[in-house]
Formats: C-alpha cells, sequence, structure tokens
C-alpha cells in the first residue's frame, strides 16, 4: 500500500506531467492533453462491473439487480463491461446499459457500440481485456497483428456519459469499422433463468421502444409511456441518445442499430450517451452533448480530476491493511453510484439507499439514510452531502400547509421525483403526481443535527471552506429547530420532554370519508367505520379471517381483551419504520402460530419452530403442543396450517399472559384545539432517546457556532436531562443492559414513565446510550459484557439486531438477527467510547475477514447473517457502505 503523503506527491507531479504530455492523435479535438488517473489506477475492479443483460429485469437474491453497473455524477444510466465469461456471447467491446425509470433500474441495452472492424473483407479477430477503476470503464482490444481499439467510458454530466473510441491501425489500410447495439427483448430472469416469462413487449406493451437515426448516422431511442407497471415508469417523453464525433450510416431493426464508418489510419473518436427523462430535460442537455463532444479531453479529464480527488480526500488513512483500504474505496465508489441527480418535484442532488435495489432506487430518498451518508461523503464529496440533506429538507413541512398544516417541521420519510397522489392532489400538480413510493406516515430518528455537523466539520477543517461551513450551518439551523420542536408536538404524548416513536394522522392509518362511505370489497375494507379513526385488523380466536374495525379505543381495548389470534394496525407499522428498524422485537414484533402456513409440507417441528410466541409462552406453563393440518381450498389448492393442540381456556390463559408482553398500544398526540396530530406508541424507545440526547448537544453546538448562545444553553440543559432520564429509567441492572421503557397511566415515584421492557429481549438499541454518549461508564462496562456474551452478540459476523438468545431471534429475520452494519458502528463505536477500544477493534476484523464478499468485488450489502456471514437484503447499500468508510476514515488503526 502506497503512503498517502507520497500518493499526494505522486498525483500532483502526474498529473501535471500528464498535461504536459501529448496524447493519442485525435482528429476531432485540437485540445489534446488530458491528464491520467494515479490514484484511481491503483484499484482496479474493487466492483465487478461485468454483466450482459438479456431483459429488463435481470435479478438475483432478493429479487435486486443482478448486475453492479457503473453510475457516476448522478447521471440516470449506467454502463456494464462484458461478461466475457459467456463464451457463446459475442459482447467484447460494447457496453451492456441500464436506466432508471423513475422509481426503478432497468436494463435497456445487451450491449452498446459494440465495435467491429472488416480488414481485406475479414473480420478482424480480437483478444479483449476489460476492467474497471473508480470512475471508469476500460477495454483493450488487440488482434495479433497489432491492430488495437481502446475503450474508456466515463461520466461527464449529470445525464450523459462518453466513450472515447482510439483506434490503432499500423496497417495505414483502410478498415471498415462497424459500431452496432442491442436492446433486451425479454422482461424478467432470476439467477439467469427467465422462467417462461413473456417477452418484454407482450408484458408491457405500452413501453414501446423506437429506434430512429439522424442523418449523420446518431441513434435515439424513445420510449413510450408506462405508469402501472412496478418494474419501470415513463413519462412518454424520455429517451435514450447516442450522438457521436464522426458521421456514420446507421441501419435499424425494431431492437438494434448498425453503425458503419470507414477509417484510414488511427483515429480517435467519441460517442456521448445520454438519458433523460422528459423533453424539457433533453432541450437543455443537448447544447452540454454539443460542448462534449466539441471538448471531450477536457470533460474527460474532468472526470478524471474529480475521482483523483475523490480518492486523495477520502483516503486519509495511512494505518490500514491493504483490504481495509480497498473496502473504503468500494465504499467511495458505491455512495458515489447512488448519488442522483434532481428530477421531478426534487430540486436537490441526493443519494439513495441503493441503485441497483428494486425499491430503493430512483431518486428516492430517506432521512435515517442520508444523515449517515452526508456523514461519510462530507470527507470526500461534501456538496453532494450538503445537497443529500437539502433534498431531505426540500419538503419540510411549513406553516399553513396543504396537507398536514398540524405537522410543522416534520420530515417526510421518503421523497423522490413523483410526488405522492394525496399531496400531489393537495398542491394542485398535473405532473410527476403518482408515486409509487413517497411516504408521509412517519419520519426517522433524529440524526440530522449529528451530520450537518459533521458535514460543517469536514468543510471547514479538511476542504478549508470555512465561510460556506458557516453558511451551511446558518442554513440548517432554523429547519433542525424546526424539525426537533416537532417531536415534542407530536410525539410526546405524556409531555416529559423524551419523545416516542408513532406515526402521522394520514389516510393510511386512519379512515377517510371515502371509505366509510364506499362499499366493502376487495380494496376497501372500511365502510361504516367511523371517518379519522385509527384503522387496524385482527384474526378472532377460533376464527382463520380477518375483522376489520378502526378507533384507538377498541385496539387497545382488544389488546386487553387477548381476544385475538393475530392482530395488525398500519399504524404500528409506520411506527416501526420511524425507528429505523422496521419489524424490531421491541416494537412487538414476534413471530406467531398465525406465521405457521404453508403451501410447502411442514412438519411439527418446523411449525414450533415459526411459533415463537407459542415458544414464548412455556415460561407461564403454556402448552405449545401443535398439529399441522392439511386444508384443501375451494380452487383445490393444498395448505399447510399449524394449530394448537390443547385449546382449553386455561392453556389459552397462559398464552394470553404472553401476549400482553407482547402487545404495543397507541396514545393519541392532540394539539391545544384536541385535533389529533399523529400517534405513539406506548413505550419510550432508549434508541430515540439516546438520539435526542445527541440532537440537543449537536444544535448546542451548532447554535454556539453561528452566535445563539442563549439557544445553546437550553440544548445543553436538555442534553443533560435526557442523560439523566437514560440512567435511571432505561437501565436494566438485572440483565445488565439498556431497554425501551413502557408508557404507564401513572408513572413510576422516581418519575420514569414505566419499567424496561427486558422481556422482549436485547436488541441494538441497547448500546445507543453508549454510542451517543449518553451511558455512565459503570453502565457501559455492562453492557460491554452482554455485547461480548458469546451466548448474545459474539457471533460470527458480531452485534446482529436481536441477541441469540431473543425470543424473537431469527438469523434471516430482517431486524431480529441479520447484521446491519450501521448498528455495528454504534456498537463497536459505544465500545470505543467506553475504554474498550481492543474489543472493538477485534469485532471490526471479524466482519471484514466474515462479511461474505466484503473485501472481495461482491457489492456491500445491506445486512449480513450473523451466524454464517452470507449476504442479505439489497446489493450495493449506501449505509452500510458509509459505516463502512466510517471505520476506515476514523476508527480503524
Amino acid at each position: 500500500m502506497m503512503n498517502m503523503n507520497t500518493k499526494k506527491s505522486f498525483l500532483t507531479v502526474s498529473i501535471t506531467s500528464a498535461l504536459l504530455l501529448g496524447c493519442f492523435s485525435d482528429s476531432n479535438n485540437s485540445n489534446n492533453e488530458q491528464s491520467q488517473p494515479i490514484l484511481a489506477s491503483q484499484f482496479s475492479n474493487i466492483l465487478d462491473r461485468s454483466g450482459t443483460p438479456n431483459h429488463l429485469a435481470e435479478v438475483g437474491a432478493g429479487n435486486h439487480m443482478a448486475y453492479t453497473p457503473l453510475h457516476d455524477n448522478g447521471a440516470w444510466h449506467g454502463h456494464l463491461l462484458p461478461d466475457l465469461s459467456q463464451s457463446n456471447e459475442n459482447t467484447a467491446g460494447g457496453f451492456g446499459t441500464t436506466i432508471i425509470a423513475e422509481e426503478y433500474n432497468v436494463s435497456m441495452a445487451k450491449y452498446l457500440e459494440k465495435p467491429m472492424i472488416i480488414l481485406d473483407g475479414k473480420k478482424a479477430d480480437f483478444t479483449t481485456k476489460a476492467y474497471s477503476i473508480p470512475g471508469a470503464l476500460i477495454q483493450k482490444l488487440t488482434t495479433q497483428d497489432g491492430l488495437v481499439i481502446d475503450l474508456t467510458l466515463r461520466f461527464v454530466s449529470d445525464r450523459s456519459s462518453l466513450l472515447e473510441t482510439k483506434v490503432l491501425n499500423p496497417t495505414s489500410q483502410s478498415l471498415e469499422l462497424s459500431l452496432s447495439g442491442q436492446l433486451v427483448m425479454g422482461y424478467y430472469a432470476k439467477d439467469g433463468d427467465a422462467q417462461s416469462q413473456p417477452s418484454l413487449s407482450e408484458k408491457l406493451p405500452d413501453y414501446t421502444r423506437t429506434l430512429n437515426s439522424d442523418n449523420v448516422g446518431n441513434v435515439v431511442v424513445d420510449f413510450g409511456r408506462e405508469r402501472d407497471s412496478w418494474y419501470v415508469r415513463t413519462t412518454g417523453e424520455s429517451a435514450f441518445h447516442i450522438t457521436r464525433s464522426i458521421p456514420t450510416i446507421t441501419t435499424l431493426t425494431d431492437n438494434a442499430y448498425t453503425s458503419i464508418k470507414r477509417i484510414t489510419g488511427n483515429e480517435t473518436f467519441y460517442t456521448v450517451f445520454t438519458h433523460t427523462l422528459t423533453a424539457q430535460e433533453w432541450a437543455k442537455e443537448k447544447t452540454v452533448v454539443d460542448d462534449i463532444l466539441a471538448n471531450p479531453t477536457t470533460y474527460l479529464t474532468a472526470s478524471i480530476n474529480r475521482w483523483e480527488t475523490y480518492l486523495e480526500k477520502g483516503l486519509s488513512n495511512d494505518s490500514v491493511a491493504p483490504e481495509h483500504e480497498r473496502v473504503a474505496v468500494k465504499a467511495i465508489e458505491t455512495l458515489n453510484g447512488n448519488w442522483r441527480s434532481p428530477a421531478g418535484v426534487l430540486d436537490h442532488h441526493t443519494v439513495t439507499p441503493s441503485v441497483t435495489a428494486r425499491w430503493f432506487s430512483g431518486n428516492l430518498t430517506w432521512p435515517w439514510d442520508t444523515w449517515k451518508q452526508a456523514y461519510a461523503m462530507a470527507h470526500f464529496n461534501p456538496d453532494v452531502a450538503m445537497e443529500n440533506i437539502r433534498a431531505v429538507f426540500q419538503y419540510q413541512v411549513q406553516e399553513g400547509d396543504a396537507l398536514r398544516p398540524w405537522d410543522q417541521g416534520f420530515l417526510l420519510d421518503v421523497v423522490g421525483m413523483n410526488m405522492g397522489k394525496p399531496r400531489a392532489e393537495a398542491e394542485n400538480r398535473t405532473e410527476f403526481n403518482d408515486a409509487q413510493t413517497w411516504n408521509e406516515r412517519d419520519t426517522k430518528p433524529s440524526l440530522a443535527s449529528w451530520a450537518v455537523w459533521e458535514v460543517y466539520s469536514a468543510l471547514k477543517n479538511e476542504h478549508q471552506r470555512e465561510a460556506e461551513a458557516i453558511a451551511f450551518l446558518q442554513e440548517m439551523y432554523p429547519k433542525l429547530v424546526a424539525y426537533h420542536n416537532w417531536w415534542l408536538t407530536a410525539r410526546d404524548t405524556n409531555k416529559n420532554g423524551i419523545p416516542e416513536y408513532g406515526a402521522t394522522f394520514d389516510t393510511e392509518h386512519n379512515v377517510t370519508a371515502e371509505e366509510a362511505a364506499k362499499p366493502r370489497d376487495m380494496h376497501n375494507n372500511w365502510n361504516g367505520l367511523a371517518i379519522n379513526a385509527m384503522k387496524y385488523k385482527y384474526i378472532k380466536l377460533g376464527e382463520d379471517k380477518w375483522t376489520y374495525d378502526a378507533g384507538i379505543e377498541g385496539y387497545n381495548a382488544l389488546l386487553d381483551s387477548q381476544n385475538y389470534v393475530d392482530i395488525g394496525s398500519p399504524a404500528q407499522t409506520a411506527a416501526s419504520w420511524e425507528s429505523g428498524r422496521d419489524d424490531a422485537a421491541v416494537f412487538g414484533f414476534i413471530d406467531t402460530i398465525a406465521d405457521a402456513k404453508s403451501t410447502e409440507p411442514m412438519s411439527i417441528t418446523q411449525a414450533q419452530q415459526i411459533d415463537q410466541l407459542g415458544r414464548y409462552a412455556v415460561k407461564h406453563g403454556f402448552d405449545n403442543s401443535i398439529t399441522v393440518n392439511e386444508i384443501v381450498d375451494g380452487n383445490g389448492k393444498l395448505t399447510y396450517i399449524a394449530e394448537y393442540t390443547n385449546t382449553t381456556p386455561e392453556n389459552n390463559d397462559k398464552l394470553n399472559l404472553a401476549k400482553k408482553e407482547w402487545q404495543v398500544k397507541f396514545a393519541e398526540s392532540k394539539d391545544t384545539n384536541g385535533q389529533i396530530v399523529g400517534y405513539s406508541l406506548k413505550q419510550e424507545s432508549v434508541d430515540q432517546a439516546s438520539y435526542w440526547y445527541s440532537d440537543n448537544n449537536y444544535l448546542a453546538k451548532i447554535a454556539q457556532a453561528i452566535g445563539f448562545s442563549d439557544d445553546a444553553l437550553e440544548f445543553k440543559a436538555k442534553a443533560e436531562k435526557t442523560k439523566q432520564y437514560i440512567n435511571q429509567c432505561m437501565f436494566d441492572a438485572n440483565s445488565g443492559f439498556y431497554y425501551d421503557i413502557s408508557i404507564n397511566s401513572v408513572s413510576l415515584s422516581n418519575g420514569c414513565a414505566g419499567e424496561p421492557l427486558s422481556h422482549r429481549g436485547m436488541g441494538p438499541e441497547g448500546w445507543s446510550p453508549l454510542f451517543n454518549g449518553a451511558a455512565t461508564q459503570e453502565n457501559a462496562d455492562a453492557v460491554v459484557k452482554n455485547m461480548l456474551d458469546i451466548n448474545k452478540f459474539n457471533t460470527h459476523v458480531p452485534l446482529g439486531t436481536a441477541a441469540l438468545d431473543s425470543p424473537a431471534y431469527g438469523a434471516d429475520i430482517y431486524w431480529r438477527g441479520r447484521v446491519w452494519v450501521d448498528q455495528f458502528y454504534f456498537g463497536v463505536r459505544g465500545m470505543a467510547n467506553y475504554g474498550y477500544q481492543a474489543q472493538a477493534n477485534e469485532y471490526v476484523a471479524r466482519l471484514f475477514q466474515n462479511a461474505e464478499g466484503l473485501t472481495a468485488d461482491r457489492p456491500i450489502q445491506e445486512n449480513y447473517n450473523p451466524e454464517t456471514g452470507a449476504v442479505q437484503g439489497a446489493n450495493n447499500f449506501s449505509w452500510s457502505s458509509a459505516h463502512l468508510y466510517m471505520l476506515y476514515n476514523g476508527f480503524i488503526n
């Protein structure tokens, strides 16, 4: 590994030297000086960027894109190197291409601009080398006779990528150069198997792809309007342009093109690939494309230098092993790849969770992800870090909001280029008004000030941009305060200054007048129920179908009566989303006998393994013996359903004791006029309290930095009060761990809202006070002891989202077992904060060693199996990348 000081000197000298050297002969551009990548060239194939798509949706594990295309500069398309391992595919020299169709990333072309050369009437036989470096895809095609084609592809604007093609012809004979492209024809394949799926045109007849060419051979693919699919969305104006610096003779078929050019001697030419989402975007970008082709080396040099700067700034740790540095580069590539430029109703650049994950692409933006992404990117791409934060705050609810005026200061859970229908109707939007993912049902934990302070610190101390740093604090401070105050208005039902998690007053949670009046059918279950009442559903004891009802009083009363097999509420789901830990045990999520249902044969042992609540109830003397019945419905479909063998009232009473310990009641938050403004879980969460402690501390720092000293004193006082409350009320001395606490109808004599909910098991919320610095040393010692326990969190990949002995644990359960890198980071950072650096380092080493593919060329994953290290969840995941970069940048030594 090269020392970073050496790297920086080498970078400066090399770029200067490269600018002085003449480059390859370029008949299309007199400005031949082009710098060369120095740092980037040290990191080839950090990620496997090869793939030859044949279908619109080619997916692997989790139904996420099977490939990792190069995305960069916020552009809305990506490129792949050819998969040279597929011996039956002649794709060498071409670039597979994907487009981000608003909210989804899909394959567009098997290859574009695949070169072929005819010499003396024969097709030249090339040997191909293909590889990636940060910011570029590179191919080199050579023949035994010395004929060479060098291909370098980079992104040069927020809508366009640029391919440089250099043909070295030592024969000086006239050659026929052919450039071809082939669109994908299939609709869907998983793990390479099309599974008898229909063709793309059969499945999506409105998603037409019309190829056209102009009089100099440039190609455009115009896409038809498609709004209903959950795989691709287009406006009817979106297009993909292929624009070259040389004229060609182009022929087209329905799904392919071939462009011919005769050349003599050496030749360098350029191709610009541009994906625009609307006609207006293309009208704007066409001017950019013209400038790119007039000055191609200028744009390529800017791309090279941009990536050299990312690496120079980002690779700041001189004392790490090479595998740690390669993971850091992978994290930088992933975060920059998930960067999207403004589109639709979102005016700012942003960073999405994963460009290759089906539900996380487009420019979809979550606050919880943003805080972490911005914290990391502040060190190597601070402008995008700031923009990502601004994107979250663009739709912060203001006074007099058209849709939810009671939620002033609220940050929406998800925003993107298409607005949700309720808000679009309230704001009279006539376009970009039919989002499938926009979400106003909840927000996310309050680490915004933590992220803003890190961006400020990096701007000031690492990038020497102090004036901008202060301006950013001044810009964000009133927004952060409004967000902070919203928590107290909408999520503090017992008014003790410690906010809860909850859900908004929203049409997804509350019965609307239209739903109450409309007859019940498969799309509406709420006819005749009270307007604005909270929705819920349940399966009555002795039945197997859902009953739908509404009203918070009825919901809480049903929990007390225990007259249900299963129960659910959209507001409970949103409240768990608000925590950032969707189905965590602490929020009452545990698998029940209702989950022991399958169309595949299921043994009694398997059914009991699924029924976590029944196993838990054994502590109360419950007999969890199970019978598995085979049920055939009216269509002849066989289903295996588990039922308890002992259904006596006495046995049911023992099960009810267990249910009561896992039930989560709700409370309403109301304004001074008695209007419902939201719902809160009737428990105070220790992780939220810890983030609240940090939020107050960072707001105090920000206030002090911009001259609001009185505000700073107030925030410091609130932080100290929160710290005292956490340690007095949320720590259980018997088990040595922090837990959420219940909110009782009457507070305890010590001022606590209720008792620790230790019976739901240990989770990462328990080390949140250590990460945020709110724990006492004595309590932290006890927590770390549990974190190091081989029967709890000390696993193959440590620090899973539930302890091994948690009643709701499962190695493959989303937030009740899997290792999430953010919670892992919070854990090891918390350990180090309280003197356990050596143990934290050992855990970090184990993560790098045991997380599947992490130090190889596999994508960074959403989460990992704690027992095996197997990859789980979405690939190319931003917040995992952010925290791996944090481990590299400020932790590993």
